[in-house]
C-alpha cells in the first residue's frame, strides 16, 4: 500500500501521515528522513518532529539521497511500514548532490522529465518492498513570481514528481495550510 501526503507547508501532513502509520497497526515502523540539516530553522524542524513521534515505536532511518539503500537497514521490510518524509527534501537534495542526477536536471525540459521519473521510480521501487509506504510531500506555488531561477526549477522538478507520486499511490490525501500548527 502507498499512501500520498501532500500539501502545502504547516497544513499538518507530517502528523497526518503518522497517524496513518500508526492506525496501520504495522510493525516494525521506520521512519525514514530526508532532511539535510543546514541552520537553525532546520533543526527546529527535526526537533519538533522527532518530539511528535516520541514514544510512537519509529525507527528513524537518515537518507538525503540514496532512499532505496535504506531498505537494506530495515528488519524484515516486506512487513514494515515506512514513513517518507518528506519527498520535497529528497528532490532538493537529488538536485544539488554530486550525482549524475543533480546534472541531469539542469539540462532543459526532457531531462527535469527525466530526473522525476528517476526520484520516483526510486520511492515506487521503496513502495514495493515494504508493506506500506506513506509518503510527506509539499506543493508550492507554481507561478514561480519572486523565486530565483534555481528555486523555479526546484518547484518544477517537485511538482512533476508529485504527479508521478499521485499516479502510484493507492491513496492520496491533499491538506491545505492548517494555520493553527
Amino acid at each position: 500500500m502507498i499512501t500520498l501526503v501532500i500539501g502545502t507547508p504547516d497544513s499538518g501532513k507530517s502528523a497526518l501521515a503518522e497517524e496513518l502509520v500508526l492506525k496501520s497497526g504495522i510493525e516494525p515502523r521506520y521512519y525514514l528522513a530526508t532532511m539535510k540539516v543546514i541552520d537553525e530553522a532546520g533543526a527546529e524542524r527535526v526537533e519538533k518532529h522527532l518530539k511528535q513521534r516520541e514514544g510512537k515505536g519509529f525507527i528513524t532511518i537518515e537518507r538525503s539521497v540514496d532512499i532505496l539503500s535504506a531498505a537494506e537497514e530495515m528488519e524484515d521490510p516486506a512487513h514494515a511500514a515506512v514513513l517518507l518524509e518528506c519527498v520535497s527534501n529528497l528532490v532538493g537534495n537529488e538536485m544539488h548532490d554530486a550525482s549524475d542526477r543533480a546534472e541531469m536536471c539542469r539540462q532543459g525540459p526532457q531531462s527535469e522529465e527525466q530526473f522525476a521519473d528517476a526520484v520516483a521510480e526510486d520511492i515506487r521501487i521503496l513502495g514495493s518492498k515494504v508493506r506500506n509506504l506513506v509518503i510527506v510531500t509539499n506543493e508550492y506555488d507554481r507561478d514561480g513570481s519572486g523565486y530565483d531561477e534555481d528555486t523555479r526549477l526546484y518547484v518544477r522538478l517537485l511538482d512533476l514528481v508529485n504527479v508521478r507520486l499521485t499516479g502510484y499511490a493507492d491513496r492520496v490525501y491533499n491538506l491545505e495550510r492548517n494555520d493553527t500548527d
